[in-house]
């Protein structure tokens, strides 16, 4: 398993790849070896964070690393355990939200306030291509909606409420 380079908007050209919009993965895609191995390696990277940022990930998105592609890890704050999510598709549960503190591995040494939804539904492919259906309170749906805020092309930076 190998380390990908975590991009930041310190570099402008890295900063592009980060404001694209990334596409789905298809199954096939999902099957081949080639995508399996990128998958490893980006969970090796959210698991190595701090070795190459200064900061542990509580997630990471496949744009963070230079691949457009609708994939993140997150951490579920609950197991301590890093879960794959694929082409996600998110809709709040209920209009309570709450304002805290976020920081971002390509957006090193800034924490902002970001307002997100306390409750959310997910609907995702997991790493066997099959689609899954879950919910996701407190921490764990702001990591969940920070990640696919990645995959949308949009930082928390964009998002800050002071």
């Amino acid at each position: 398993m190998k380390q990908l380079k975590i991009l930041t908007i310190e570099d402008p050209k890295e900063e592009k790849v980060l404001r694209a919009l990334s596409t789905d993965v298809t199954l096939e895609e999902l099957k081949t070896e080639k995508f399996q191995q990128f998958l490893d390696n980006l969970l090796h990277t959210a698991l190595t964070s701090e070795e190459q940022v200064g900061a542990q990930a509580g997630g990471l998105s496949a744009p963070q690393v230079g691949v457009n592609k609708k994939v993140a890890y997150v951490l579920n704050y609950d197991t301590g355990e890093f879960e794959l999510l694929m082409n996600i598709q998110i809709q709040n549960i209920g209009i309570k939200t709450n304002i805290d503190i976020e920081g971002c591995l390509s957006i090193p040494n800034i924490e902002k306030n970001v307002e997100r939804y306390n409750k959310i539904k997910v609907k995702y492919m997991d790493k066997n291509g099959l689609m899954v259906k879950r919910r996701f309170n407190n921490i764990n749906a702001r990591v969940v909606q920070h990640e696919n805020d990645h995959l949308e092309g949009i930082l928390f930076i964009d998002k800050t409420v002071d």
